[in-house]
């Protein structure tokens, strides 16, 4: 009978740095700073990277803007600026692009991308991101079909015909764009703890035509998908409503009251 082993011995400590949390090498480290952001009227809380040797900073590690202060500022329909982080996927993207990132997962990319509020969720927001799209490659029809123009100039038609004449935004810096495109399905959500600046607002009737065009949208989609299971997604709410190409619509009572209440509220806001 062969003898029994005995029990292995517990495993020593990690001595590897990265998995305690710690930079690679003695050289860097970590600190913490606290910043208030007076035209935001937030706290931020900050972990910068430090290089020792050479005694200076690296840029910041990560931040937390306090939400108990952030959550007051934003309201639906209000346009605001916000990072905007997805998978890297352009191949001819310049090497050491400071808006690219490697990490163990995926390379990312972000950016600071213009979006309207749909409304808040239990984190932060859910928004509609906005591109101006001038880029001199044509886009297909198929992509226009799931955008709709949104423009501070009246006089702008836009290239979203099948939606009606552009919606209506008021934007308080000359610095963003004054026409531009909303993507009705690429919904972002924002967290309430990172930076968010105000860069202008829909009134209440222009909201609410945004919200009618993405729940067209939407049903127009869903009614796809269903249609791939061999059923009919909701047909009745689908040819309720419908966007007429070329016009704008006339105010309903909803979009009135609407327009009444969220010009009191960016009164008090501002």
């Amino acid at each position: 009978m062969p003898p029994r082993r005995a029990p292995s011995a517990p495993p020593g400590p990690r001595v590897s740095r990265r998995l305690r949390g710690l930079p690679p090498s003695d050289e860097f480290t970590l600190y913490e700073a606290r910043q208030y952001i007076h035209y935001m009227n937030v706290n931020v809380k900050k972990k910068i990277k430090y290089n020792l040797a050479k005694r200076e900073d690296l840029g910041e590690w990560a931040y937390r803007v306090d939400r108990r202060n952030q959550r007051q500022h934003f309201f639906p329909g209000q346009i605001i600026l916000a990072v905007h982080a997805h998978p890297q996927t352009v191949l001819d993207k310049a090497f050491n692009d400071q808006d690219v990132a490697t990490t163990h997962q995926s390379p990312v990319a972000a950016k600071m991308r213009v979006m309207v509020v749909l409304h808040e969720t239990f984190t932060g927001l859910l928004c509609l991101p906005m591109y101006t799209h001038q880029s001199s490659t044509p886009l297909p029809p198929a992509r226009w079909a799931e955008m709709v123009s949104i423009s501070h100039n009246l006089t702008w038609q836009g290239n979203t015909r099948w939606a009606g004449l552009p919606l209506r935004m008021t934007i308080h810096n000359t610095q963003y764009a004054h026409n531009s495109f909303i993507h009705l399905t690429e919904a972002i959500h924002v967290q309430l703890e990172s930076r968010i600046c105000d860069v202008g607002y829909m009134s209440g009737g222009e909201y609410c035509r945004l919200m009618d065009l993405l729940q067209y949208k939407e049903d127009e989609l869903r009614n796809q998908a269903f249609a791939l299971y061999g059923s009919t997604y909701n047909k009745h709410a689908l040819h309720s409503w419908q966007p007429t190409p070329g016009q704008r619509l006339n105010n309903t009572r909803l979009q009135s009251t609407m327009n009444s209440f969220a010009q009191m509220r960016w009164t008090l806001h501002g």
